[in-house]
């Protein structure tokens, strides 16, 4: 994929973020992040959870500076959401560098399973010398890697798994993110998620998706299709949304609406003649698309400005849900 722009508007996103009035590392996350150092110590491993679209960029290396003697495992958590390829060369990337890494899927049940069973034979590993000695691993991240998602799920695996063999013990973790308790309620409460502006965020997206190759499956995958490796036509898809479930034209979660917003980005794109390396000709194209999706989405006309805000929000639901497809915004290559 075409990445001169793609960077430039990411570097516009970074730079608008650091110039808020409010970042996202408050005094009470400071202080959190001290309290975990501290505790370095006490643990025999650290996970450290970050989101597998952006393994570099999710990295806190203050955590890695303070515990360089411990076992390091790496969670790309969201490999869902990223693309499999370049999930596969972050994972070589770690392992050519002495990296422990897994990538996971927190709300996948058979995924995290695995994931514990790869926890527990790197804990068998540091019981070597003395089998019977309790281990204790802790969970650390950057705010939205999806830390309280992986704790819930593995405890909620390791629950069952504990209940079948008549030894249940846990931790108590909250299944609500930002409210765990014992260590993980370090975390004072989960933050505003967009520092920018939804749109601004939308419009990155969308200049990711306009440069890359995800969007040519959508049209070489067949009528209707909403994902490549699945196979529903149009008319099972609209059959299945009125199954069950009540058909609604403002709930942009259905599989035909989601078909329609695909064809909308896939054909604003094949048809646009414009050089898409002069950023003012990509900002135009991107501008076509949101009046196409307000269509698609099935937005009245004449809202102006919350018009594109309704997209925007509804586009990034469904990039962070996989609807549109996987992306992965770090690359390996480019590391020096």
């Amino acid at each position: 994929m075409t990445s001169s722009i793609v960077r430039e508007i990411g570097n516009a996103v970074k730079k608008a973020a650091r110039n808020r009035g409010k970042g996202w590392y408050t005094p009470h996350m400071a202080a959190a992040a001290s309290a975990v150092a501290r505790r370095f110590d006490l643990v025999d491993a650290v996970i450290e959870v970050r989101d597998a679209r952006i393994p570099l960029a999710s990295e806190y290396p203050l955590y890695r500076q303070r515990c360089p003697s411990k076992p390091w495992i790496i969670a790309l958590n969201k490999m869902d959401l990223a693309d499999r390829s370049r999930v596969n060369e972050w994972s070589k990337y770690f392992q050519q560098r002495d990296y422990i890494s897994y990538p996971v899927n927190s709300h996948n049940k058979d995924n995290v399973k695995e994931f514990l069973n790869f926890l527990q034979s790197q804990v068998r590993a540091l019981n070597k010398d003395n089998s019977g000695q309790t281990r204790v691993l802790m969970i650390v991240g950057i705010p939205n890697v999806g830390k309280s998602a992986l704790a819930n799920s593995l405890h909620q695996i390791g629950r069952i798994s504990a209940l079948e063999r008549g030894k249940f013990r846990y931790a108590t973790v909250s299944p609500h993110p930002g409210e765990t308790t014992d260590i993980i309620s370090l975390k004072a409460r989960s933050i505003k998620d967009c520092l920018v502006g939804e749109e601004v965020l939308a419009q990155y997206f969308l200049a990711i998706l306009t440069l890359g190759s995800e969007y040519k499956k959508w049209t070489t995958a067949g009528k209707g299709c909403l994902y490549s490796d699945q196979k529903t036509d149009d008319s099972s898809g609209l059959e299945s949304a009125g199954k069950g479930r009540k058909h609604s034209l403002t709930d942009h979660t259905q599989d035909f609406i989601v078909h329609d917003v695909r064809q909308s980005l896939s054909k604003a794109i094949t048809s646009y003649d414009g050089d898409l390396q002069n950023e003012k000709e990509l900002t135009e194209l991107i501008a076509m698309q949101f009046t196409a999706l307000e269509e698609a989405f099935h937005i009245p006309g004449g809202l102006g400005d919350e018009g594109r805000s309704v997209v925007a929000s509804k586009v990034l639901n469904l990039y962070r849900t996989g609807r549109l497809g996987h992306y992965s915004l770090d690359n390996p290559a480019f590391i020096e």
